[in-house]
């Protein structure tokens, strides 16, 4: 089961303090992933 979405902000932040090496690869993942999300939502939108 995946964990609900978190802001890409939150994950920043989690990751430039993490130091465990197999957390940070989960948090760049996660990161990687809410960014794609973003990009996507903000294509998505009509232009004005």
């Amino acid at each position: 089961m995946e964990a609900q979405p978190q802001d890409w902000r939150v994950l920043s932040e989690a990751a430039s303090r993490e130091h465990d090496p197999e957390k940070l690869i989960q948090l760049v993942e996660q990161l990687n992933h809410a960014l794609l999300r973003r990009e996507l939502d903000l294509k998505r939108r009509p232009s004005n």
